[in-house]
């Protein structure tokens, strides 16, 4: 197991986040799990589960929403996505009151209803996740992320943000300027402040520091897994260009799950398949694992000790 921490080479600035991608069903928590408690050998570590599917409390039996300590140095978390959508939704609530405090006269309720059930209201929740673990005291933070396609979403969302908040800054100094314009023609007295406006400053600050923490070597470390299957490798190909192209941050680690020895491999007539697979991971110039196959699901923590004998770092 210290391989895969030694081709993390995690760096002091803390906390040190490590994101595990992948398609959902590779073993993405199987891996976090391995991670985080190799990890907590060096310091405080927290495994952070975005993982809708909720698999901690399989492998861990961990109840609650609160971070609890499973051994020395080690604390899990699952996120409760349907209480981070309310809280996501209040606060979206609160800032349309604050840019349009003319929907008092409406149902504002209804207002967020809508904002609750908008695609994207998730991803929000995730991103939120991540930018409170870099605000945290632990030395290191490992995310099992959800599948590909949300994770991915999720980190582009800092970027995507930041274009939205630039528009509604420019519109929102428009009508500052013009109000005080207004006031100054009239006599009146000009209130130079305004509540909205810093607010916005505020959003664009704070998602250009999420952006940057994500896109920092010294932050963040990516690990993509992967079986040895045509859609998973797919989607590890995606997120290996995703993170260079969009964020810069080249994946520490990939990690071929599930691989079976030859003779098996053969048998099911799989060996082509595994060999491809095996080639494609080393040509990537990064370190790489391969992670045999126990010969049954991972099911309990005792299988995943067990499968960190059989972890090799390439």
């Amino acid at each position: 197991m210290s391989g895969l921490v030694e081709a993390l080479k995690p760096a002091s600035c803390y906390p040190h986040v490590v994101l595990v991608l992948g398609k959902g069903g590779v073993g993405k928590t199987t891996i976090s799990i391995a991670l985080a408690r190799s990890l907590s050998r060096l310091g405080r570590t927290l495994l952070l589960s975005l993982d809708p599917a909720k698999h901690l409390a399989k492998y861990l039996g961990v109840i609650g929403e609160g971070p609890t300590e499973v051994s020395e140095n080690l604390h899990v978390q699952q996120v409760s996505v349907e209480r981070e959508v309310e809280a996501v939704t209040s606060r979206y609530a609160e800032l349309l009151r604050e840019l349009l405090p003319s929907l008092s006269v409406y149902n504002l309720e209804g207002v967020t209803d809508v904002v609750r059930y908008t695609p994207g209201v998730e991803e929000e929740v995730f991103l939120r996740a991540l930018a409170r673990v870099f605000r945290s005291s632990y030395s290191y933070v490992v995310v099992d992320t959800p599948p590909t396609g949300v994770a991915l979403r999720t980190l582009a969302l800092p970027n995507l943000y930041l274009v939205w908040l630039g528009k509604l800054i420019e519109v929102r100094e428009r009508i500052v300027s013009l109000r005080y314009v207004i006031a100054r023609t009239l006599g009146r007295e000009v209130e130079v402040r305004d509540r909205a406006l810093e607010r916005l400053y505020e959003m664009r600050a704070e998602f250009q520091q999420l952006r940057d923490l994500l896109a920092s070597h010294e932050r963040t470390s990516y690990v993509i897994v992967a079986t040895p299957e045509p859609l998973p490798m797919y989607e590890l190909r995606e997120s290996y260009n995703f993170l260079i192209k969009r964020l810069g941050n080249r994946p520490k680690l990939l990690v071929l799950n599930r691989v079976l020895p030859d003779g098996v491999a053969r048998e099911l007539g799989v060996l082509d398949l595994q060999r491809r697979s095996l080639e494609e991971l080393a040509s990537y110039g990064v370190r790489y694992a391969v992670v045999e196959h126990l010969g049954r699901p991972t099911e309990s923590l005792a299988d995943i000790e067990e499968l960190e004998g059989r972890i090799r770092v390439f």
